[in-house]
């Protein structure tokens, strides 16, 4: 019997104000929590698309499987996270920018490029105020100068290596901050000065400290050890050392229920002409998502596209299989001609959900470890949206276009069934004025 896939009961969760009223990055990007009880959180960023503002926004929180959302208590937000086997609940935290004052620069000599071996190594710095010799240089889109170093060159004390989380223990009623060592061989980190986006525009250098991002997932292997896929640019290949000219993403694996982490293995961005003409001018594999078959294999499904480099708003997604654990991985496989910020999501009958966006809302459906991918089910149309806003624009942006950020989350609820957020600005309240806001929806996956 073939695998069916059906989507029920969409639901406006929380309506904001109009698409002309507010920027980008205002009532986007939800993302789904859990809590030690089994009640479902909803988080929706309200501030600016900037690293600097992540986790700036409005929660919410379900108590009757997602049927109703209510704004969640300042209780309540604190019980939301990844519930892990041990009964904590864990949350990734950033650490931001760190501003570099009195830090002086190395004064490196002509080649940009190193490979690290037994006769030719970058030297720890050992004057706590002068920066090692970078790898290389990078000149970004925003006419920045970025120097990328290796993590453990720098001098002792100048930026934390440890991943930050919050924590609450179980039976506990306040989190606490925790800091994680990382063992992860040439890992590494950028300055980046005044232009950056990512700067305050102050003239001062910039350290890129080496966290986690929030939006990442933590995933609970069958063996009960914690995943995070990450991803990162301007890093370097944790094998040799050799600078990775494009975004990889890495596998962090912890044995110890998230107080260390270890590099578990990474997938080189590797350009795919056949199926993507812009595959040089993709930033590389990033926004990973993985997800545990019941073959005892592993899934990534990756992103591609990077607009800042002269690619198109979007680009085709890839899939990858690892059958020891995330140590190494197929060559990645064309999986959809899209794919921003994709979802693996494997339901309690077995069957494994992917979220393919932009443009456009997708989701596949596979009943046999991710060989085959038969069922689909479109949330939202990749066609043009624009009309539908209250002043029709003359010449929409891409995402007036496309009246969403497409940028999704998808939660487990019952042994078939899942739920999808999605931001949708086009949504009539009861004057008829559009509005930004966010939807949930059910996917059934019928087997």
């Amino acid at each position: 019997m073939p695998l069916k896939l059906t989507k029920t009961d969409e639901r406006v969760v929380f309506l904001g104000k109009t698409a002309e009223e507010i920027p980008w990055g205002f009532i986007q990007f939800p993302r789904f929590l859990e809590t030690p009880e089994g009640d479902i959180g909803l988080y929706v960023h309200n501030e600016d698309d900037n690293p600097h503002f992540l986790g700036c926004g409005s929660y919410f929180i379900s108590k009757d499987g997602g049927e109703t959302f209510s704004p969640a208590t300042e209780e309540q937000k604190e019980r939301m996270g990844k519930v892990l086997p041990s009964g904590d609940v864990l949350n990734i935290k950033l650490y931001g920018t760190k501003k570099l004052e009195g830090v002086k620069e190395h004064s490196w000599c002509f080649g940009n490029y190193h490979i690290p071996s037994d006769s030719m190594r970058i030297e720890k710095s050992s004057d706590p105020n002068v920066l090692p010799e970078p790898i290389t240089v990078v000149n970004d889109i925003f006419e920045c100068q970025n120097k990328v170093y290796y993590l453990d060159t720098l001098p002792d004390g100048m930026c934390d290596t440890r991943f930050k989380f919050s924590r609450l223990k179980r039976g506990e009623r306040k989190s606490e901050t925790e800091y994680a060592p990382v063992e992860w061989k040439y890992r590494t980190i950028i300055t980046h000065g005044d232009k950056s986006a990512y700067s305050f525009h102050d003239g001062f250098l910039y350290l890129d400290e080496p966290g986690l991002y929030e939006c990442r997932q933590i995933k609970v292997a069958p063996d009960g050890s914690l995943y995070i896929a990450h991803y990162r640019a301007h890093s370097a290949n944790p094998y040799t050392g050799q600078y990775l000219d494009s975004t990889s993403s890495f596998i962090l694996r912890s044995t110890d229920n998230g107080h260390s982490w270890k590099l578990q293995g990474f997938i080189p961005y590797v350009p795919d002409e056949e199926n993507n003409f812009f595959a040089h001018l993709a930033l590389g594999f990033d926004e990973p998502s993985i997800e545990f078959c019941d073959d005892g294999s592993m899934l990534c499904l990756m992103r591609t596209c990077d607009v800042f480099r002269g690619a198109p708003e979007w680009g085709p997604s890839y899939m990858a299989r690892s059958y020891d654990m995330g140590k190494t991985w197929s060559k990645p496989e064309f999986f959809a001609d899209r794919g921003a910020l994709p979802h693996l999501l494997k339901l309690k009958n077995g069957v494994i959900l992917a979220v393919i966006t932009r443009p456009g809302i997708f989701v596949y459906a596979s009943d046999d470890n991710g060989k085959t991918w038969n069922a689909k089910v479109e949330i939202m149309t990749d066609k043009d949206r624009s009309k539908l806003a209250n002043v029709v624009p003359e010449r929409p942006t891409f995402h007036r276009w496309a009246g969403s950020c497409c940028n999704t989350s998808i939660i487990a609820l019952s042994g078939d069934t899942a739920l999808l957020a999605y931001s949708d600005f086009y949504i009539p309240d009861e004057n008829g004025v559009k509005r930004k806001g966010i939807k949930t929806i059910r996917i059934k996956a019928e087997k």
